[in-house]
């Protein structure tokens, strides 16, 4: 799993800052919306131009949202959608941004757009705080690794935004930081194998849970989902009949092991299945 940081149109962020936006329509020129290692529910952090290191000329980064869909459509319908969530006051102010950083100083027929949630600013932070180094020269994005997006997390909890600070802000920086190691412990232990025959079924019920709103997938998992609320974390297992029951436990107990530390820390994990298996899913709970 990876975030990316994005350069972001200082008077767009200024927009979603001073009216403490916690969601955002964050538009790219490009229709394309192909990544190759970028994912709903990772971070885009955002690079700002008019924040530069006064010694370095860096770019500073200056806040974050989490990614909960991406969409093409025509300016005007993502107007309509979204209105000043897509960071300026009127339809012609949004179009002129767009015709500005346009090759040809014309309006796309269809631009692409990151949906984030959880949307928080603070004060400029300069990656090579965190280890990493970049060229000032980067146009759009570039990724960033587990390590540097959780040192960016941290930093900024100590790097308010006056404007914008409130309690909210430090549970929405906890809640990422939890998140980016509940990410990092999947990465480290993978899923539970499947049969790749009971693929669709999988997918079509996972799918399901995550459609009514309650619960996220796990990374890219088709067999885990996750639901956190405050300091409740419940991680939802896909079982059938063909699934190794054996192999769920281990699974439930290596998540346990990983997360521990934040287990002292107030947080209750509770693992469930798919199926709402009851005498499986006390033995998964079994400490």
């Amino acid at each position: 799993m990876s975030c990316i940081a994005y350069i972001t149109d200082s008077k767009m962020l200024e927009l979603h800052r001073l009216n403490n936006h916690k969601t955002m329509n964050f538009w790219r020129l490009s229709n394309n919306v192909s990544f190759s290692d970028f994912s709903i529910g990772d971070l885009v952090f955002f690079l700002s131009k008019d924040r530069e290191h006064s010694n370095k000329k860096e770019k500073g980064i200056v806040g974050f949202g989490r990614l909960k869909s991406i969409e093409i459509s025509s300016v005007t319908k993502m107007w309509d959608k979204y209105g000043e969530l897509n960071g300026y006051w009127n339809l012609e102010d949004f179009k002129t941004a767009i015709a500005k950083v346009s090759k040809d100083k014309k309006i796309p027929k269809k631009i692409s757009s990151f949906y984030l949630e959880s949307v928080t600013f603070f004060q400029p932070l300069y990656l090579s705080e965190c280890g990493m180094n970049i060229s000032n020269n980067v146009e759009s994005y570039i990724y960033l690794d587990d390590e540097v997006s959780r040192k960016l997390l941290e930093l900024s909890k100590d790097h308010s935004d006056l404007w914008s600070a409130s309690e909210n802000n430090t549970e929405i920086i906890d809640r990422e930081i939890l998140l980016r190691n509940l990410f990092e412990t999947h990465k480290k232990i993978g899923d539970v194998s499947y049969n790749h025959k009971q693929e669709k079924a999988i997918k079509d019920r996972m799918n399901s849970l995550c459609e009514k709103g309650f619960y996220q997938h796990m990374n890219s998992s088709i067999n885990e989902v996750y639901y956190l609320k405050d300091r409740y974390l419940e991680i939802v297992f896909y079982h059938d009949r063909k699934t190794d029951i054996k192999a769920l436990i281990g699974q439930a107990r290596l998540y346990a092991y990983h997360m521990s530390a934040y287990l002292d820390d107030n947080l209750t994990m509770v693992f469930k299945t798919s199926d709402d298996d009851e005498d499986l899913q006390y033995l998964l709970n079994r400490r």
